[in-house]
């Protein structure tokens, strides 16, 4: 088995234990009904995007072929797993302290799984075919994501993030802070092309 393969292999293996483990957490959760629960659970985009990591990391360990292989593909997943933890270490570390094995996932969710995500599109994903005119498409996701959390919410009342949470802080202030996420977005994934595009060649590029 090539090193790739077991990075593979260990990395399929945590992400779906910390998304895993995230939801039995959160089933634990008896003031809310179950059906609620399980929106909120696919309602954060740590979430989500860790779901995609999951799903991209395994269809690469088990297919030799497919949507994943696309390096335009892993560079958006890369981009995405990396805001979450950015926007987390960054702005919302601080608001709570998890205890348990909640810390652990938590650290899993927006920490370990970003770097491993990272790692793998540094030294696997051959870059040199990304274009700056594929940057637009990778903002889609993000774009409904933001769309979607705020049509939900105005009618459920409920935000996953606090920079988004409209009964709070009200639309104007929360345009703000999707415009300045959306800002990172752009920024991270400018360079990731940036990078990628000058990224050097070697043996230990070579996916097997």
């Amino acid at each position: 088995m090539t090193a790739r393969k077991k990075f593979l292999l260990l990395f399929s293996a945590v992400a779906w234990f910390a998304l895993i483990c995230q939801f039995m957490l959160q089933q634990q959760v008896t003031a809310i009904a179950r059906a609620e629960l399980l929106i909120r659970f696919f309602s954060f985009f740590t979430v989500l995007s860790n779901l995609l990591v999951a799903v991209c990391v395994t269809s690469l360990l088990m297919r030799p072929a497919g949507f994943f292989r696309r390096p335009g593909v892993q560079s958006a997943v890369t981009l995405y797993i990396l805001i979450v933890g950015l926007v987390y270490n960054m702005v919302l570390r601080h608001l709570w302290s998890p205890e348990g094995m909640q810390a652990v996932v938590d650290d899993l969710l927006h920490s370990v799984i970003p770097l491993m995500m990272l790692f793998y599109w540094w030294r696997w994903t051959d870059t040199r075919s990304l274009r700056y005119n594929q940057v637009p498409f990778w903002l889609i996701y993000p774009a409904c994501y933001t769309l979607f959390i705020l049509l939900r919410g105005h009618y459920a009342t409920w935000y996953p993030y606090p920079f988004i949470n409209v009964t709070v802080l009200g639309y104007p202030e929360v345009m703000v802070n999707s415009f300045f996420i959306m800002l990172a977005f752009l920024a991270v994934a400018f360079v990731i092309v940036w990078y990628g595009k000058r990224k050097k060649y070697g043996p230990v590029n070579v996916a097997a």
